[in-house]
């Protein structure tokens, strides 16, 4: 009798929070316009500074929603943008700050992490509401023109 009280209160504690969620996640995804956005925005800064790059856009777990690659760019890039997108999906940080963080200790953790790449121009896609939903990483140009080429795609997004 008591672990049905307590099965009820639960119930009544968690119900209505189940209507609610996948309105909240439908809302903190990101949709393919969005990505395409984000892609035509950086590829224009890239031109605009005379570099050919490879945009990946990811969700918030990894997987690939959007890839850009312009003419030109070598097919290197195609992965280096894919795993600087991840990594950053994965930690709601950029890849810069993120090798910042793993040199800063004797074992360098994250480099050991499979999949990761600590190389400048990744960044994390926050909502508006600011929930963390993708990465985005570029690749092509120096890294810190294409975390520049990265951040001009976030800031079309948030215009």
């Amino acid at each position: 009798m008591k672990t049905a009280r307590h099965l009820a209160a639960l119930i009544a504690l968690i119900g209505p929070l189940m209507f609610f969620a996948p309105a909240q996640a439908a809302s903190a995804s990101i949709t393919s316009h969005m990505a395409q956005t984000m892609a035509d925005a950086a590829a224009q800064a890239a031109r605009e500074k005379g570099f050919s790059i490879v945009v990946s856009i990811v969700d918030n777990h990894g997987n690939l929603k959007h890839l850009h690659r312009m003419d030109n760019t070598s097919a290197g890039s195609i992965e280096v943008s894919r795993l600087k997108a991840s990594t950053s999906a994965h930690f709601p940080v950029s890849t810069k700050v993120l090798a910042e963080r793993s040199t800063g200790f004797a074992s360098n953790p994250y480099a050991a992490i499979p999949g990761f790449l600590l190389l400048e121009g990744g960044l994390p896609i926050m909502s508006k509401n600011g929930v963390h939903i993708g990465g985005i990483g570029i690749s092509g140009a120096t890294p810190e023109l294409d975390a520049a080429f990265a951040q001009a795609a976030i800031n079309r997004l948030n215009q």
